[in-house]
């Protein structure tokens, strides 16, 4: 979904178009999911906070004065998933127990699964959401608070630092 389509799903959502939610719901639900997912590490709790985060837009979307609606919904799911980690309990592991721990001969998707694992909270969020989220850095820099610079620096770094887990996980360097 363009940044056009969305603000004009917006403004029919506002208007109380349901038809115009689901359009947005469509469009945004499996990058919005794909990041709680990384930075929960757990599929149920992941889909709990996509609903509410798509909830909270039904009930409340952002007026037109918010310049980047991808970034406020990419900031919704991001502070809730914030919260949530912050409310969970010391000693429980974030680490879902449905996905199985991944071994050097599975493919690349488990080797890149298990090196963003790997990173931190901020870095893992940095990737996803300028990757899944599709968020430009700009607006980066908005979700995460961070100024333009620190932001693209530390994603940079990111990067690297997944280059170099991949790296290692394959015994090569890329």
């Amino acid at each position: 979904m363009t940044d056009d389509q969305l603000r004009t799903a917006l403004a029919a959502l506002r208007g109380g178009d349901r038809a115009a939610f689901e359009d947005i719901y469509r469009g945004l639900s499996t990058p919005v999911y794909t990041v709680l997912l990384r930075m929960t590490r757990e599929r149920q709790s992941a889909e709990d906070l996509l609903q509410e985060t798509f909830l909270k837009l039904y009930r409340q979307p952002p007026g037109e004065e918010v310049r980047s609606p991808r970034a406020w919904i990419f900031r919704v799911a991001r502070n809730l998933a914030l919260d949530y980690l912050r409310a969970a309990r010391p000693g429980v592991p974030l680490e879902g127990a449905d996905r199985a721990a991944p071994e050097r001969d599975h493919d690349a998707r488990l080797d890149v699964e298990a090196a963003l694992d790997r990173l931190s909270g901020e870095e893992r969020a940095l990737v996803t959401l300028h990757l899944n989220g599709g968020l430009k850095f700009r607006e980066l820099a908005q979700v995460l608070d961070l100024p333009l610079g620190t932001a693209l620096r530390r994603y940079y770094a990111a990067l690297d630092k997944l280059r170099g887990h991949l790296s290692e996980s394959n015994g090569r360097t890329i």
